[in-house]
């Protein structure tokens, strides 16, 4: 059941990571002219609304799973740890350069002399083919080949590479080359390095660290799963034990998190971090609860196509959009709502007819570019 229920997260939490990446409160620019919601308060309660339930809590889980599974059920000896090591090479490090390389060649495709009357100011951007910027386009993009484009995210905490979700793919590298040290410092310290990094992931909220903050997020939830598997806990005993808590703490969370983002911002980051955690029990306890009543099942091709909606949507959803601003130029909230939304369906129904196409006709590119045995 255990496996079960994260097997069923998989597909939901990426499409989770469309969503946020899809909506977006800053707006964008547009054939000169910048599409904002400042003048659409609906869209802004949208905003909102995805901010406080949805925001930041789909990659935490994933690595909260992602060390759960890597110390699961062995003895961590020297030799299991090179066997994990030469294993992530093809599960990670093989996606994580195909997958950038992908979005720096998209990227590159979009400055076609066919793509100028539809993006008319994308050429206007300069780029940078030298080798510091080529090898930054596969950590940190503002830094990398298109350091001033739209593909590459301008907010100063979040240090990623050029297809943007793969910053979770990198620190999770991170992570397991530290797992020695990691499993050293929970036989040794047993719960307390866990809480240590928990009071310094519940402090990054109010400090700029930079990568440094995301190296932490990593750690604490990597770490929180590592402490699992490695003090052979029960997730399913660990976890129901706050069933009842986490289904009124996480809404009860996200309301309070909308309410101070208008009244109390001084207090959000905390309240965010908050949800953040019991939004992991909340995920877990319900995805449980779905298969032990038989609401719904594992369906093994969404599953399946979680890692590759996750790598593949984002440089599509902020392109669709667009289109769609331009071919229906939405006036009101409720018009911009369904902009956004028929985006998100495009974009999952895009990536998910990809991978049938792929694993019907080209399994063993599939399995490469997703990392599958």
């Amino acid at each position: 059941m255990c496996s079960q229920s994260l097997d069923l997260l998989r597909f939901p939490l990426a499409v989770v990571v469309l969503v946020i990446h899809t909506f977006n409160s800053d707006g964008f620019t547009l054939h000169q002219s910048v599409v904002s919601f400042d003048d659409m308060p609906f869209m802004l309660l949208i905003n909102r609304f995805i901010d406080a339930f949805l925001r930041g809590q789909s990659v935490p889980i994933y690595f909260f799973i992602s060390g759960f599974v890597f110390f699961l059920g062995v003895d961590f000896t020297k030799d299991v740890y090179y066997r994990k090591l030469k294993n992530r090479v093809k599960t990670l490090l093989i996606p994580y350069l195909i997958w950038n390389v992908v979005a720096v060649l998209f990227e590159l495709s979009k400055r076609l002399p066919c793509f100028s009357s539809l993006l008319p100011n994308i050429r206007s951007v300069s780029l940078d083919f030298s080798l510091s910027a080529a090898l930054n386009s596969f950590w940190n993009a503002k830094e990398g080949i298109f350091g001033g484009s739209d593909m590459v995210s301008q907010a100063v905490y979040n240090i990623h590479p050029q297809n943007a979700p793969l910053w979770f793919v990198r620190d999770l590298m991170i992570m397991i080359l530290c797992a020695p040290a990691i499993y050293w410092l929970l036989k040794h310290t047993r719960y307390y390095a866990v809480l240590v990094s928990g009071v310094l992931w519940f402090a990054s909220g109010y400090y700029n660290w930079g990568h440094a903050g995301q190296l932490i997020t990593a750690l604490f939830f990597f770490g929180f799963g590592a402490y699992m598997s490695v003090n052979s806990k029960n997730m399913m005993s660990q976890f129901g034990r706050f069933f009842k808590s986490s289904m009124i703490l996480y809404p009860l969370l996200g309301v309070l998190h909308i309410l101070s983002s208008y009244y109390m911002p001084e207090v959000s980051d905390l309240i965010k971090k908050l949800n953040v955690f019991a939004g992991l029990l909340f995920a877990y306890n319900m995805s449980a609860y779905l298969l032990a009543h038989g609401v719904c099942k594992v369906n093994a091709f969404l599953a399946s196509a979680g890692f590759f909606v996750y790598v593949s949507h984002y440089m599509i959803c902020g392109n669709f959009v667009k289109l769609l601003f331009l071919m229906f130029r939405p006036q009101t909230g409720l018009g911009a709502l369904a902009v956004y939304l028929s985006d998100v369906v495009i974009t999952l129904s895009i990536c998910l007819a990809v991978f049938y196409l792929l694993r019907r006709y080209m399994p063993g590119l599939l399995k490469v570019m997703t990392g599958k045995k």
